[in-house]
C-alpha cells in the first residue's frame, strides 16, 4: 500500500511539473506572440508613417507646379503648340556635319588637336588654308546650324518618361556644332568680316539656348560649356577685328539674354522626378543605367517593402527642396549655401544606400551650381568688355574706371556672382581685363587661366577673365 501510494504521488508530482512546464511554455509563447504583434504593429505604423510623409511631400511639390513623375516630366518639357522646333533643323545640321579625319585633326585648331595662336596673333598661312577648306566642306551643316540657332523654341526628341533608357545623343553633336561655329568665327575674323564673325558667335549662344528648358542637369552642363565656347569666341574676335557700335550693341544684348537663372532650378526639379521614380521603384535601377554593379533586385524590393526607401526619400526630397531654394538666393550666396547642403548629405548615415550610391548626380549638385555661377560670371565679364569697346569706339580711349560706362553703355556695373561686389577691371599696357574672382574667392588681379596643356601645380589659382589686348 505504501509503495502504491508513493507511485501515485509520483505521478501526481510529474503531472504537476509537466503542467507547470506546459504553462511556462504557453506563457513564453504568449509573450513572444505579443512581442511579435507589437513588432508588426510598430513596423506597420512606421511604414504607414514614412509613406504618408513621403506622399505629403509629393503633393506639396505638385501643388507648387512641379512634375513628380517621369510622365509628368516628359509633358513639362514642351514648346508652344504649333511653334517651330529648332531641334528639327539642328538635328539635320548634325547629319550634314563632316568630322575632321585623323590627319586634319593634327593641324586644325578647336575641332582638332592644334592650338590657336595668341588672341592677337593671326593664323599661320597653312593653318588658315586648312580651316578655310574645312569650313567649306561643312558649309551645309553651318547654314543649318545658323538657321536652327535663330529659332526661339526647342524640344529635343528625348522621352523623359523612360529617362534612364532614353538616349541623349544630341549632347555631343551640340558641342561639335558649337566648336565648328567657333572655328568659323575665327576664320571670319581673320578675313576681317565682323558681321559674319558676329553671326557665328551669336549662333553659338543660340545653340546653348536650345538646351535652356531641358530639365536635367547634364543638359545645363552642356549648355554652360557651349556658352563658354561662345564667350571665348567673342573674346578672340574682339581682339582681332573692329566691330561697329551697332554690332557691339547686338552682341551685348545676345550675351545679356543668355543669362538665365531659371535653368538650374528647373533642371533640379527634373532630377527630383528621376529620384522619386528610383525611390518608388528601386528595382528599376540596373547596373547599365547607373554605371556600376547594383544589388540584386529582390534586395531592393525588400528595401522598399520595409519602408526604408520611403525613409530615404523623405531626406532626399527635403535636401532637393533646399537646393531649389538655394538657387533663389542672390548669386554670391549660392555657392556657400550649396556647400552646406552637401555637408548635410555627407552627414547622413551611409546605411542610406540609395541616397549615397544610386541617385544620379545627387552628390555633385553643389559643384554643378558652382559651374552655373561661373558661367554667369563669364557672361557678365563679356558684357562689360563689349561696353568698354563701345566706349573706346566713341571716345578713342578705354575708361579709367567702370563707372564711366554708366549709364550710356551699361545701366549698372554687373556684380561678381562669387562675392556680390562689382566686377573688377584693370587697364593693361595694351588693352584691359574685366574679371570675376571666381570660385576660390580670391582676387588674383585678373590672372588668366592657362590652357589645359600649360597648367602646372603652381598655376591652380586664376580669375574668370575677359581680356582685350589692343
Amino acid at each position: 500500500m505504501v509503495h502504491s501510494e508513493f507511485i501515485k504521488r509520483s505521478f501526481i508530482l510529474d503531472d504537476s511539473e509537466t503542467a507547470h512546464k506546459r504553462g511556462r511554455k504557453l506563457k513564453i509563447s504568449r509573450i513572444l506572440l505579443i512581442l511579435l504583434l507589437i513588432a508588426v504593429c510598430v513596423f506597420v505604423v512606421f511604414r504607414l508613417s514614412v509613406r504618408s510623409k513621403f506622399r505629403a511631400r509629393i503633393e506639396a511639390i505638385r501643388a507648387a507646379g512641379y512634375p513628380v513623375t517621369l510622365a509628368e516630366l516628359n509633358e513639362w518639357y514642351t514648346i508652344p503648340e504649333g511653334a517651330e522646333n529648332a531641334a528639327d533643323t539642328l538635328i539635320d545640321a548634325f547629319l550634314c556635319y563632316y568630322e575632321c579625319n585623323k590627319t586634319q585633326s593634327e593641324f586644325l585648331p578647336i575641332v582638332g588637336r592644334a592650338e590657336l595662336p595668341a588672341r592677337t596673333e593671326p593664323l599661320a598661312k597653312e593653318t588658315k588654308a586648312l580651316v578655310t577648306q574645312y569650313i567649306a566642306d561643312n558649309q551645309q551643316a553651318l547654314e543649318l546650324l545658323h538657321e536652327g540657332a535663330a529659332i526661339e523654341h526647342c524640344r529635343y526628341p528625348v522621352d523623359f518618361s523612360v529617362y534612364l533608357e532614353s538616349p541623349m545623343c544630341h549632347f555631343s553633336d551640340l558641342r561639335k556644332g558649337a566648336m565648328l561655329l567657333k572655328l568659323e568665327a575665327v576664320l571670319h575674323a581673320e578675313n576681317n568680316k565682323p558681321r559674319l564673325a558676329a553671326r557665328s558667335v551669336t549662333s553659338i549662344f543660340g545653340i546653348a539656348h536650345s538646351l535652356a528648358k531641358e530639365p536635367v542637369l547634364i543638359s545645363q552642363l552642356v549648355r554652360n560649356a557651349c556658352q563658354g565656347l561662345a564667350v571665348s569666341s567673342l573674346e578672340r574676335v574682339v581682339n582681332r577685328i573692329e566691330f561697329t557700335d551697332e554690332q557691339l550693341v547686338e552682341l551685348g544684348k545676345t550675351v545679356a539674354d543668355s543669362e538665365d537663372i531659371s535653368t538650374v532650378p528647373r533642371a533640379i526639379a527634373g532630377e527630383r522626378c528621376i529620384g522619386i521614380s528610383v525611390f518608388e521603384n528601386p528595382a528599376s535601377l540596373s547596373s547599365e543605367s547607373v554605371g556600376y554593379k547594383m544589388p540584386p533586385a529582390p534586395v531592393l524590393v525588400l528595401y522598399k517593402a520595409l519602408g526604408l526607401a520611403y525613409m530615404e526619400a523623405i531626406i532626399y526630397l527635403d535636401l532637393m527642396n533646399d537646393y531649389i531654394e538655394t538657387t533663389q538666393l542672390p548669386l554670391h550666396q549660392c555657392q556657400r549655401a550649396a556647400s552646406t547642403i552637401e555637408a548635410k548629405l555627407k552627414a547622413t548615415s551611409k546605411t542610406h544606400i540609395l541616397l549615397h550610391e544610386f541617385i544620379p548626380a545627387f552628390s555633385a549638385f553643389s559643384r554643378i551650381i558652382t559651374i552655373h555661377i561661373r558661367s554667369i560670371a563669364q557672361l557678365n565679364t563679356a558684357r562689360v568688355g563689349l561696353a568698354i569697346q563701345r566706349y573706346r569706339l566713341a571716345t578713342g580711349n578705354i575708361p579709367d574706371t567702370l563707372t564711366e560706362l554708366v549709364p550710356t553703355y551699361l545701366d549698372t556695373i554687373p556684380k561678381d556672382p562669387f562675392d556680390g561686389r562689382p566686377l573688377r577691371y584693370e587697364k593693361l599696357e595694351t588693352g584691359f581685363v574685366v574679371y570675376s574672382i571666381g570660385e576660390d574667392g580670391r582676387d588674383d588681379g585678373g590672372k588668366e587661366r592657362l590652357p589645359f596643356g600649360e597648367r602646372t601645380k603652381g598655376s591652380s589659382t586664376w580669375d574668370i577673365t575677359f581680356i582685350v589686348e589692343r
